[in-house]
């Protein structure tokens, strides 16, 4: 419910469109065929295979409502999985409260006011997972640094983050064999998310398990060997495809590629020096917020019920009296935030230095687990402090913890109004307006703009042929979606293998110019039969919102005189046959 209430907008969402056309393409070969981003690699194909079916039965929509619900609830069961692994024992673990920290993972301390006897046990308090989701929420909205979320739109990650929060409540209760099988299956649908769970789990086991409980490294590889090699297996299983499609691509063209995706068209996720002020500011108070949370606990120890074995942990540093499976995710949190911290310097001297080296680095998303363990870290610690579970450094403790819990209250509330707001008074989906409107235009103006589009499209739908190839107006994301026809290149469609990347990236350049101030400029009737030749364009869909664009009368096919639109206008040509074009192979 809280994910539906944060999350659930118009269809589609940004991320939306891109997915689920491919999705769409994955089982129907005949949608928008010929399309240069639906035709290249398929990166994240269990999502296309599992996900993709629903469009065979169902209307695109419906599927990624469907696709919503299903990830939501996956995503929840992860998490409270995850939240109930750190604060509450399991029926078979009461008696273990007040053992030292020479256990497993799995022993963790109740709440100052429950009765040890009377602890809860898996799954039977939703109300802590649900606080602790709103409260991530809340650091993940406002604090994001990369521009990562994990609750929104579905698309293969979110599904993905949902076996991993599982795979991580496992490890943390020192269940190995299902640990490590989840991650793997959150590496096969999305193995760069993935690849960074697994990296600071393995991390976390070693640090925990290794140093602090003093295991030898032959009985620590004897107890996740075989768990370690079903993560392998999904992770091949991810990685494959991508692997695969850029087998025999030269050299030269994977550098582009990566330079297009780090210094062009995906900066804003993997290049730090490229990250807006906004989301340094953010990143930088939600930073300080976990700091200031972690300094009122340095000294202090997790609360207890006077149990004597514990005595002498209160004299030890905090995070060695914490519940096991704190201690893990903790290791993990902080592992998430140094190798994003590490990726921080790469990018600052090599970006510079040597940028082709630096962009094959930067571009495997050094900073998206971080984003996301950052706001998770900072939310555990709160609650724990807020409802007594740690013990504070203050001695005016107890009114510290109200301040904090109104504090909480309030970002909470005032995150889910704002973005109820936005998902009910959107007056266009997301993913459709990404790109479509200028920050200059009026609400007026926009509203116009979108029912133009909608009406060209339907008519699109209805009296043009489905396989001719179009170009499309640059600002817009969604004319696959709304028509199931293939475009030349759309920004927002990147393909993911490299030689598609550089076909992309020139296809882009060639057909929208700018001019100094950042303005797109109108296509010359020149220009238009240039392109009509050179890529097979059967149709062109002329954007009248671009200063100074003109409309060859002679093929113009809508509108006509029964339609009128006065942001949009369909061109049919038809191009010069193969043999004598200069088409691209």
């Amino acid at each position: 419910m809280l994910f539906f209430l944060y999350a659930g907008s118009r269809v589609p969402e940004v991320n939306e469109v891109h997915y689920w056309t491919k999705a769409a393409h994955f089982w129907n070969p005949n949608f928008a065929a010929g399309d240069l981003f639906l035709g290249s690699g398929n990166a994240h194909w269990a999502f296309y295979f599992f996900f993709g079916s629903l469009t065979l039965w169902l209307p695109l929509e419906t599927s990624v409502w469907v696709g919503r619900l299903f990830t939501w609830f996956a995503i929840a069961l992860g998490w409270t999985a995850l939240c109930h692994s750190i604060f509450f024992r399991s029926d078979s673990s009461r008696g273990d409260a007040g053992r030292s920290n020479s256990g497993d993972l799995n022993e963790k301390v109740p709440l100052p006011h429950q009765n040890p006897a009377k602890s809860p046990s898996n799954f039977h308090q939703p109300i802590p997972s649900t606080v602790l989701a709103a409260l991530w929420l809340v650091g993940m909205e406002w604090g994001l640094w990369a521009g990562e979320w994990v609750v929104g739109g579905c698309e293969s990650k979110g599904i993905a983050y949902a076996f991993l929060f599982g795979g991580l409540a496992a490890l943390s209760k020192s269940k190995p064999m299902v640990g490590w099988s989840l991650l793997g299956l959150g590496n096969w649908f999305h193995v760069i998310s993935g690849l960074w769970v697994s990296i600071t789990a393995a991390i976390a086991i070693m640090l925990t398990e290794l140093v602090w409980n003093r295991q030898t490294p032959k009985d620590l590889l004897r107890k996740h060997l075989f768990g370690l090699l079903l993560c392998g297996v999904g992770f091949a299983a991810g990685a494959a495809p991508a692997v695969l499609m850029d087998l025999d691509t030269p050299r030269d063209q994977s550098t582009l590629s990566a330079m297009e995706q780090v210094y062009n068209r995906l900066g804003h996720h993997l290049s730090p020096i490229k990250f807006s002020e906004t989301r340094w500011s953010g990143f930088s108070i939600l930073l300080i917020a976990t700091f200031s949370l972690l300094l009122l606990t340095r000294h202090a120890t997790w609360a207890d019920l006077g149990d004597s074995r514990r005595s002498l942990a209160a004299y030890k540093h905090w995070i060695r009296t914490a519940p096991k499976s704190f201690q893990f995710l903790f290791v993990v949190c902080v592992a998430a935030l140094t190798l994003s911290m590490c990726g921080l310097i790469f990018d600052l001297i090599f970006s510079h230095l040597a940028p082709k080296f630096a962009s094959s680095i930067l571009r495997f998303y050094w900073f998206r687990w971080n984003d996301v363990t950052l706001p998770l870290c900072a939310s555990l610690l709160f609650y724990a402090v807020v409802t007594g579970q740690l013990s504070l450094n203050t001695h005016q403790a107890l009114q510290t913890r109200k301040t904090l819990a109104c504090i909480g209250l309030f970002l909470v509330v005032s995150l889910l109004v704002t973005r109820y707001q936005r998902n009910t008074e959107l007056d266009i989906p997301a993913g459709e307006k990404q790109s479509f409107s200028l920050k200059t235009d009026s609400l007026e103006t926009r509203l116009k703009q979108y029912e133009d589009w909608k009406a060209v499209c339907r008519w699109i739908n209805e009296n043009t042929d489905e396989s001719g190839l179009w170009l499309t107006p640059r600002r817009q994301q969604s004319f696959k979606w709304q028509t199931r026809r293939p475009e030349l290149a759309v920004w927002k469609d990147m393909p993911q293998n490299a030689q598609a990347v550089v076909e992309w990236s020139a296809r882009l350049n060639e057909a929208y110019k700018f001019d100094k101030l950042k303005q797109l400029q109108p296509l010359s009737t020149e220009d238009l039969e240039r392109l009509v030749n050179k890529y097979q364009i059967q149709y062109v869909l002329l954007d009248l919102r671009v200063n100074g664009q003109t409309i060859p009368k002679d093929k113009q096919i809508y509108p006509t005189s029964a339609e009128s639109n006065d942001s949009f206008a369909v061109l049919q040509y038809e191009p010069a046959t193969p043999a004598k074009s200069k088409a691209s192979p």
